[in-house]
């Protein structure tokens, strides 16, 4: 029996997150981990494999084991990359005083984070449209 889709509400309820947070930590969005945990749909190896290196799994375990049935130790965060942006965000809000108190600090912090997200956004719609350009290009060549 496959236990993909079992596993990955497993992990997502262990470490207390959301679709979207769980999702950004491998590169995906919310409905492509809600089609999974539905098994509508099944991850790519390559994702899978992310998976397995967070949490210190084999792909094997992920895709084969019901994790919920084993004593399933979380792998230990140790560096930011292992933490997602909300992480870091609701951690620095409710654990630093200083700038919980300081709501032009706080929105200073979220603004820059929202400020990243807007520049890796506006760089995949440039590359698109480069990628629609050139197509376009190569059609009208094959044209004339």
């Amino acid at each position: 029996m496959i236990f993909i889709s079992k596993n990955i509400k497993y992990l997502l309820q262990k470490e207390g997150l959301g679709k979207d947070a769980f999702g950004k930590l491998f590169g995906l969005n919310r409905g492509t981990i809600g089609s999974y945990i539905e098994g509508k749909s099944n991850p790519k190896i390559e994702t899978i494999q992310k998976i397995a290196n967070r949490y210190n799994l084999l792909i094997d375990d992920v895709v084969n084991r019901d994790l919920a049935n084993q004593d399933l130790t979380l792998k230990p965060k140790t560096s930011l990359n292992d933490f997602s942006h909300e992480e870091i965000i609701k951690y620095l809000y409710t654990e630093d005083e200083e700038l919980s108190k300081n709501p032009l600090l706080w929105m200073y912090l979220k603004m820059k984070f929202m400020d990243e997200r807007i520049k890796q956004e506006e760089s995949k719609v440039k590359d698109l449209e480069e990628h629609i350009k050139t197509l376009q290009l190569e059609s009208q060549n094959k044209k004339s």
